[in-house]
């Protein structure tokens, strides 16, 4: 769930504690996303879309983390931990690979 207001995930505008709404867009607050013509800027990864990128890696991190919940049950907390566990593996696992790859 990505909150509209702050553009974050893990709660909803209803209770988000940012005082005022942040552009989907850029990432900076006192316009819409309709009036922006900013350069794209994602406030959950940093990277050079906007915060509601189906590309995102955040967004593809929750997407997981929903999908555990939704396979095993559980708590949401639960579900995080164990996507993020794995998520962890699979980078050092990458990491490993390529420093090995690029030594040979």
């Amino acid at each position: 769930m990505r909150c509209y207001r702050c553009q974050r995930y893990g709660h909803g505008k209803d209770r988000c504690k940012k005082p005022a709404a942040v552009c989907v867009r850029c990432g900076k607050g006192g316009h819409v996303e309709r009036e922006c013509s900013a350069d794209p800027h994602c406030v959950n990864c940093r990277g050079d879309h906007a915060a509601s990128s189906k590309t995102c890696p955040k967004f593809l991190e929750e997407q997981a983390i929903l999908g555990y919940k939704t396979e095993n049950g559980g708590m949401f907390q639960q579900a995080r931990k164990a996507v993020v566990v794995e998520l962890d593996k699979t980078i050092s696992t990458r990491t490993f690979a390529s420093a090995v790859k690029c030594q040979l």
